[in-house]
């Protein structure tokens, strides 16, 4: 069940920039073949020029690049104290309609977290090709946060609501993987695309059963207000589909 956070008349709107890893580095890791144009076969001809990461897999036949995300694990900091590897699929059509408040442009009703695990969406090819991936920092802990369980620990954002006023957003591609950092604010997979299409998504996390330590969800409410303006604007050179 969604917690309701009243925002009162607060009117943010960003606009989407391109996915990379250095500029999601606050929220978690961005994966993908950083050199998609060097072949297995030539792996030797090019190894000086690849990253510090990359070796030479499978006799020859692949290149492995490790170490490119870690998948945190922070259950025993749970009130649970347990929480198990577990790996699913959402198959996420893609938005549009009532979700958006003008050409290009995506609403933000809900934000969630998983506290205590990393979470990382792993695109499988299918009728979508672009989605979108909204963060947010946390603000400081206040009464609203008080009853939610969260770890401690160096590096992590803490038991407080979102910033909304530093809301970011990125434009992701089919061949980008996204693991969100454990606690990250993050909106619901919203898929890009014409009505009827779909990405499929491989996410793998911890998970304890307990639904508060597994998912902490926001929605937000602007009181006379049909929906919150919160928007995110998607840029034509990065979106060649109308919501």
């Amino acid at each position: 069940m969604a917690i309701q956070v009243p925002i009162g008349d607060l009117d943010v709107q960003i606009t989407a920039e391109r996915l990379t890893q250095e500029a999601f580095s606050p929220f978690g890791d961005v994966i993908s073949n950083p050199r998609p144009d060097v072949h297995p076969s030539s792996f030797d001809a090019h190894a000086s020029s690849l990253p510090p990461n990359a070796f030479s897999a499978n006799q020859g036949s692949a290149i492995q690049y490790r170490n490119v995300s870690r998948l945190k694990n922070l259950y025993n900091q749970a009130p649970s104290g347990k929480g198990e590897p577990i790996m699913s699929i959402f198959v996420c059509a893609a938005r549009g309609g009532a979700e958006t408040t003008g050409e290009n442009t995506f609403t933000v009703r809900h934000l969630e977290r998983h506290p205590f695990t990393a979470q990382t969406f792993t695109p499988i090819k299918s009728t979508a090709s672009t989605y979108l991936v909204i963060v947010a920092p946390s603000l400081p802990p206040s009464p609203q946060d008080q009853d939610l369980p969260v770890p401690a620990g160096d590096g992590l954002p803490g038991r407080g609501f979102p910033d909304l006023g530093r809301l970011r957003a990125f434009t992701a591609t089919e061949s980008q993987a996204v693991t969100y950092g454990p606690g990250t604010w993050h909106s619901p997979m919203v898929v890009l695309g014409q009505t009827g299409t779909k990405m499929d998504f491989v996410v793998s996390q911890f998970a304890s059963g307990v639904a508060v330590e597994d998912c902490q969800l926001l929605e937000f409410v602007s009181g006379s207000r049909a929906e919150p303006l919160i928007r995110v604007k998607i840029p034509h050179r990065d979106w060649s589909i109308k919501l």
